[in-house]
């Protein structure tokens, strides 16, 4: 090539023209040929291989001892002690002692109502009482000086009996006139009169007297109501608790009945929660077996633990399920408001053979993927439980085709299918990637 330029350019037919005519054919042409100089001598690229594309995963070995089923219920806060103050006589309302939400003790003096009209009825009853027991004393007296009385009575009818029977005889004999015989039948009937009205007198003491004595039972009855109605007028707390409201102010003109505050024990706090019929059975078991289940409560001020205490006997208001009532503890109840709903993490029964995986290594509804050489294998599993760790939801899971040493993976892929090629890059403890060389295959495990 380089040998027909120089030739072109000796040639007669280039000296008869001139040069600068042809310079710029001359720069095309050298410059084609210098690019296909380029291209003779540049060397041919590398041709890359295809290789299999791998995909970076991460993976959890199965541990094969038993695991503790978790199930979540949204329970409210109730009392079953919610108590309900009214007021029990007619009086005002002198002084209130407790707001809304106070913590109160039991016997601490929550309102006090004005006692003149009490204090007024109770002297009256009092005075009543008095009176009864006066007039059995003086029944008594009475019949101590019947008693005396009838023995008089019926010496002074012997008396008149000897006498009219010597006026008898002596009226016989003419000694004495017919009137004076008549004057001396009179007296003795006269007497047997007076001594029959004595001796009924001593017989209705009984009667008068258990007269006055249930008339005195009434009088006191009345009396120790009095007495009741003034201690009502100071009103304590019956148990330890919190104010839910209070309902009246001083001065305000209170009638029996009308309520003045509302309270709930803080001894009684009990969280009810719904249960799913799916898992009625085992609890209802666990609880005829003497078993007791216990769950945590997320509340603001931290977790607290409850005991489940008893099944409801009746379907939820829902029509679906049945209630479960939590027992909470006197020190946990304070940090408690009744109506507010919370979660609760109750723990099931124990089962064997069930792995925990991450809510992440479930594809679909029931399937899983183990690695076995560097490669996926699906498992399909039955899911028996959950259970939450570190504010992480994981499932329980069973399969014959499952054993304790499994690696199996808990990232999603976008298109996981058994046989696809993956990469296990696991976190250490200390924060660091473990490659897949530092992990023992599953195959190779005792």
């Amino acid at each position: 090539m380089i040998e027909l330029i120089s030739q072109f350019f000796r040639s007669p037919r280039w000296r008869n023209h001139s040069p600068s005519r042809y310079l710029p054919f001359a720069a095309i042409a050298v410059t084609i040929i210098i690019l296909l100089i380029f291209k003779l001598v540049q060397p041919e690229p590398p041709v890359k291989k295809n290789e299999e594309k791998s995909w970076v995963v991460q993976t959890q070995r199965l541990v094969g001892d038993a695991k503790t089923p978790q199930l979540e219920l949204y329970g409210q806060v109730e009392s079953p002690y919610m108590a309900t103050i009214t007021a029990s006589l007619n009086a005002d309302v002198e002084s209130i002692y407790v707001k809304e939400g106070q913590v109160v003790a039991k016997g601490q003096l929550m309102v006090k109502l004005d006692e003149l009209d009490v204090q007024l009825a109770l002297q009256q009853k009092a005075a009543d009482v008095a009176e009864l027991e006066a007039l059995i004393e003086s029944e008594k007296n009475r019949h101590k000086n019947d008693l005396d009385a009838l023995k008089l009575e019926k010496s002074l009818v012997s008396l008149a009996e000897k006498k009219l029977s010597r006026e008898e005889k002596t009226s016989k004999s003419n000694l004495t006139s017919q009137s004076s015989y008549d004057s001396q039948k009179q007296a003795l009937e006269s007497q047997k009169l007076a001594l029959k009205a004595r001796e009924l007198a001593v017989t209705d003491h009984p009667a008068r007297l258990a007269q006055l004595e249930a008339r005195l039972a009434q009088k006191r009855a009345l009396l120790q109501q009095a007495q009741t109605d003034l201690q009502r007028a100071t009103i304590d707390a019956p148990f330890d608790g919190i104010i839910v409201s209070t309902n009246v102010s001083p001065g305000e003109r209170m009638r029996p009945g009308e309520e003045l505050l509302k309270l709930y024990s803080t001894e009684n706090v009990e969280l009810r929660a719904q249960l799913p019929d799916k898992y009625l059975s085992t609890i209802q078991q666990s609880l005829s077996q003497g078993k007791h289940l216990y769950g945590a409560v997320k509340t603001n001020h931290g977790n607290i633990n409850v005991a489940l205490n008893r099944i409801s006997g009746t379907i939820a208001q829902t029509g679906i399920g049945v209630d479960a009532l939590f027992e909470v503890s006197a020190e946990d109840a304070g940090s408690l408001i009744i109506g507010e709903v919370l979660v609760i993490i109750l723990e099931l029964p124990a089962i064997e053979d069930v792995y925990s995986l991450p809510v992440s290594s479930i594809y679909g509804t029931n399937r899983i993927y183990r690695v076995e050489n560097a490669r996926l294998a699906a498992v399909d599993v039955a899911k028996v439980g959950q259970q939450f760790k570190q504010a992480k939801q994981y499932v329980l899971v069973r399969s014959e085709k499952l054993k304790p040493g499994d690696e199996i993976i808990t990232t999603q892929l976008p298109h996981a299918f058994s046989g696809l090629k993956v990469e296990v890059r696991n976190t250490s403890a200390t924060g660091q990637a473990v490659s897949a060389t530092a992990i023992t295959p599953a195959s190779e495990l005792p």
